[in-house]
This record gives C-alpha cells, sequence and structure tokens, in this order.
C-alpha cells in the first residue's frame, strides 16, 4: 500500500500511533488543539489545522495513502465534502489509495437531533453535527477521482451505542501513458 501515510482526523493519535508502529512513516492533522498536544507528547508528528488547510499546503502526489476514521461524518457540507475529496485525490500519488469509514444512513442514530442539512443531525447538547454517509453519496464523491476497490457496511459497538459503519477502500488510478506516433522524419510526438 505505500509506506507514506496521511491521516485526517488524527486526534491524540491512537490509530496513528498504530501505523507507526507497523512501520509506516504517517503523520496527521486535526483542529484539536488538546488532540493535538497529546499526540505531540506521543512523539507523533501531527500538526493543528483545518484538513483542507492542511491538504491544499501539500505538494502533488506526495502521498501514498490518506486516511481517516469517521472524520467525514464532521460538520461538514456537501461543498466541503468535494472539496476535501479533490484534495485528497491531488496528494495522493498515482495508484494511491483513499482508506476511510464513515458512519451510515443505516445507523440507528440517523434521524435523530435536529435536522441542519442533507443527512446531517444536530445532536446538542449531548454529542456534534454528524453528517451520515449513504452509499451513492460516497459514490457521488468518489465520481472520476477514484476507483472503489472495496466496500463494507457493518455494525461497531455494542449495548447502548452500536453505529453503522461503512468503510471504504478507494484507488486514485494509475496515470495513464499517453500514446506517442511517429511523425514526419521519424520524429516522436505525443
Amino acid at each position: 500500500m505505500g509506506s507514506r501515510w496521511l491521516e485526517l482526523g488524527s486526534g491524540y493519535g491512537r490509530d496513528l500511533g498504530a501505523l507507526h508502529e507497523r512501520g509506516y512513516s504517517a503523520s496527521g492533522v486535526d483542529v484539536s488543539r488538546v488532540g493535538t498536544s497529546l499526540a505531540r507528547r506521543s512523539k507523533l508528528p501531527v500538526t493543528e489545522s483545518s484538513a483542507l488547510g492542511f491538504l491544499s499546503a501539500r505538494p502533488p502526489e506526495s502521498v501514498d495513502v490518506v486516511y481517516s476514521n469517521l472524520f467525514f461524518n464532521m460538520e461538514f457540507s456537501n461543498e466541503d465534502h468535494e472539496r476535501l475529496f479533490a484534495e485528497v485525490h491531488r496528494v495522493l500519488v498515482s495508484g494511491g489509495y483513499h482508506a476511510y469509514s464513515v458512519r451510515s444512513v443505516a445507523d440507528h442514530w440517523y434521524g435523530r437531533g435536529r435536522r441542519t442539512g442533507p443527512d446531517t443531525f444536530d445532536f446538542a447538547p449531548r454529542g456534534p453535527v454528524l453528517h451520515f454517509f449513504s452509499r451513492e453519496y460516497a459514490r457521488r464523491l468518489r465520481r472520476e477521482r477514484f476507483r472503489c476497490v472495496r466496500s463494507r457496511e457493518e455494525i461497531e459497538g455494542k449495548g447502548e451505542f452500536p453505529i453503522t459503519v461503512l468503510y471504504y477502500l478507494d484507488e486514485k488510478p494509475a496515470a495513464r501513458r499517453r500514446s506517442r506516433t511517429r511523425g514526419p522524419g521519424g520524429a516522436v510526438t505525443p
């Protein structure tokens, strides 16, 4: 899968630490000052920033894998998701992977709380605003950018707080080689 990983919404670094233990060169980004401080105490490379700002400052094709766990469920608009997926595509190498999980519209928490947008609900005062994903919505975000390699839906957790999660592994298609032809005099032209 490649060794250079970037985690969006890395928080205090639980998954980032696991990636480092497995030998990956992984860095993370999160907006939480508390979370990034805790991650840095564990010597993990985390930047306190918005994901969009962080991604747009990275060079094109500089990461092998962009990973996130329930990050895209946060309070993002459809336009925010479009921009984030476009930036993930831009920073991934050709053939790189976008591995992410999101809460599904099949989740039993879907529809609870106050609706604030399409498939988005505010759980205040006891929880955050969450954007739930349908398979169709994930397909629209993927569009021509990625090819779905694998997806599955399953229930995580037990008791009062199980959640239904969609897992995706998408691949940025390898760049196509332009065909070359021989022009007059044998010169190669694109």
